[in-house]
């Protein structure tokens, strides 16, 4: 299982509802944030990657897929580092997570 539904449940009061409102949003917006994190980073702009970085991880806590919220943390802290090679080396784990976090969506 990608997803910890059940931690989110609980922060939540079992408010399916909400939930399914917060994974609507993340399918929303997870893939176009992967995607700004990757041109920033090709284009050299370490901030604007760091804070892409940042909006994924805190994205992906809100609905309880921690692998992926870890991964994007650890982007994050190589932005911060000034590390755009450490940054580079994660994106492919972060698509490969996030593919798996929107199938489990499903």
């Amino acid at each position: 299982m990608v997803l910890d539904k059940q931690a989110v449940l609980i922060r939540i009061d079992n408010d399916l509802e909400l939930y399914d409102e917060i994974c609507e949003i993340f399918q929303e917006d997870a893939i176009e944030i992967v995607n700004n994190l990757k041109d920033a980073i090709d284009s050299g702009e370490i901030m604007v990657a760091t804070r892409h970085a940042h909006s994924l991880k805190s994205v992906s806590a809100n609905i309880g897929a921690t692998a992926l919220s870890e991964l994007a943390q650890i982007a994050e802290i190589a932005g911060k580092d000034a590390n755009l090679q450490e940054m580079r080396r994660q994106i492919p784990l972060i698509e490969q997570e996030l593919a798996e976090v929107l199938t489990e969506l499903l």
